[in-house]
């Protein structure tokens, strides 16, 4: 199968990061000049495509592939040389995937797909929203992509504009309140990941005996992986790592703009910002972090550990105190987000341990965060698709005024049931077993962290109580409910079955991001 599919990747006349990467674009203009005449169906056909290219990258690239760093496809475009001589500042786009990469793609494209699917409900200026829906889709994706410092940043920073006036422009009342929040937030921590991004370029220069450089510096991230920095400059950058990534996926202090943002937005923008937005920062922490400078991450593990358990408890309890459901499942991202970096701080305390069960240990811990991603994404997304619908057919999001949903929307309630029993990990669904591997590897490194399933207990009762309230409630007979509509439940629907099926076959990820997790605990590259 790998065969055909590598052969047919092939021999597309572009290479195939790019394509995936211009599609959306091009659909971007396209569904701006249909405007509400064509753009949904414009959206949904590139979405469709999108995801189709998605699953034949996924299946024609190797984990660990041939080019520098482990790479497949890998594609260089050079924007600006600042300067004349050879170790002038080279502005360059580079792309390339490995089997980490592939799986956020295959995620983002999905994420995407199903937010196309759930936007049936935005009826003003569709030209607008669909054209910002899939410029959205190219950043996220080029986030993905990139193995160049700058190019990276262009994508991280990309994504922000139209999530920016998808927010404002389509959300609930106080929305516009809520996007510049977002923006500021995630900006602030861009700039100083950005400053970090410069520092690491000026410090890759290597000085000989009479301190002239012998390199030239360089933003790739192969090669300033390959340069073997100071772990005192590497430092600097992972701290630096931590403002912009940790703002994106969130953690404590840093989350306070996530909340207003998920509950201003409308449904598609909730959707993805939960579903692949804060995947990000994982991504980032694990790409830029742990790949790129593993030595620092190591200095900064406990730290790090101890922000992912105190941030899991703490909203979790948060959680407890909210009355509107779409306020309660942020909080609920938030909680499940502290798990990939408790992933990523196993990891990056064990990598390069002597003790082989410690090593295989931070596997397990590395392998669930990047699982976590993942499952988390597709579960998040059919919540926030449930909380917006009861918009529709209760008229509120308020947990005390819904009562006796399983009788009026039996169907919406059986979703919503699947949802909820998915989101606090109950087995058989992919969250127990991205919260299983997270939590039997950190145990074996730093045993402590075992405080963090006082989260898992605490998710499971609010959960239940939410369930409780909702769904198994006596009807009220002063307010009418109305079953969804089968256009609504299409989306969720689809989404349940990557949830289901993960549960019971998670080597379909699994076996994508292990060679990549068990080559870089063995020291070698990537």
């Amino acid at each position: 199968m790998q065969v055909d599919s590598t052969t047919l990747i092939t021999s597309i006349p572009m290479n195939i990061l790019v394509l995936i990467l211009v599609i959306p674009l091009v659909g971007a203009v396209l569904a701006y000049i249909a405007g509400s005449k064509g753009a949904r169906a414009i959206t949904l056909l590139i979405t469709t495509l999108e995801l189709g290219l998605a699953l034949l990258l996924i299946l024609g690239t190797p984990s660990v592939g041939p080019d520098p760093g482990g790479m497949s496809y890998t594609w260089i475009y050079t924007i600006a040389r600042l300067g004349t001589t050879v170790d002038s500042p080279v502005f360059q786009i580079i792309l390339g995937v490995d089997g980490i990469s592939v799986v956020m793609i295959l995620l983002s494209n999905l994420v995407v797909w199903i937010a196309a699917i759930a936007s049936n409900h935005i009826k003003n200026a569709e030209g607008v929203y669909y054209s910002l829906f899939l410029l959205l889709q190219t950043g996220l994706l080029g986030v993905f992509v990139s193995l160049d410092l700058i190019g990276f940043f262009i994508f991280w920073e990309l994504v922000l504009v139209p999530m920016f006036f998808i927010i404002g422009r389509w959300g609930e009342d106080g929305s516009r309140h809520a996007a510049i929040k977002f923006f500021i937030y995630t900006h602030l921590g861009s700039a100083v990941m950005l400053v970090g991004f410069f520092y690491i370029y000026f410090m890759s220069y290597q000085f000989n005996i009479l301190g002239y450089p012998t390199a030239v510096p360089t933003f790739s991230m192969v090669a300033l992986r390959n340069i073997g920095l100071d772990p005192t400059i590497q430092i600097g950058f992972a701290l630096a790592i931590f403002m912009g990534a940790g703002v994106k996926l969130p953690v404590f202090p840093l989350h306070n703009w996530l909340p207003w943002a998920h509950v201003k937005a409308p449904t598609p923008g909730s959707v993805i910002l939960a579903g692949i937005l804060l995947k990000m920062g994982g991504y980032a922490f694990i790409r830029l972090g742990l790949w790129m400078v593993p030595e620092a991450m190591a200095r900064l593990a406990i730290p790090f550990a101890f922000v992912a358990v105190f941030t899991c408890i703490y909203a979790a309890f948060t959680a407890l105190a909210q009355t509107d459901m779409k306020s309660l499942v942020a909080y609920t991202s938030i909680n499940h987000m502290s798990w990939v970096l408790l992933g990523v701080a196993a990891y990056a305390a064990a990598y390069n341990s002597p003790d082989a069960a410690i090593r295989a240990a931070a596997n397990l811990a590395i392998q669930g965060s990047i699982f976590m991603m993942f499952s988390h994404g597709t579960i998040i997304s059919v919540m926030f698709i449930v909380a917006g619908q009861l918009k529709y057919s209760v008229g509120t999001r308020e947990i005390p005024e819904v009562k006796g949903l399983m009788t009026q929307a039996p169907k919406l309630s059986a979703i919503m049931i699947i949802a909820t029993l998915a989101a606090f990990g109950l087995p058989g669904f992919s969250g127990f077993i991205a919260e299983a591997l997270v939590i039997f590897g950190a145990i074996v490194i730093h045993p402590w962290t075992a405080f963090i399933a006082f989260g898992i207990f605490l998710t499971v009762g609010y959960m239940l109580w939410m369930l409780n309230r909702i769904v198994f409630s006596d009807i009220d007979p002063e307010k009418s409910v109305n079953e969804a509509a089968r256009s609504d439940l299409i989306a969720p629907i689809l989404m349940l079955i990557p949830v289901i099926l993960l549960g019971i076959w998670p080597d379909l990820i699994l076996n994508l991001v292990q060679p990549v997790v068990e080559l870089m605990l063995s020291g070698g590259l990537p």
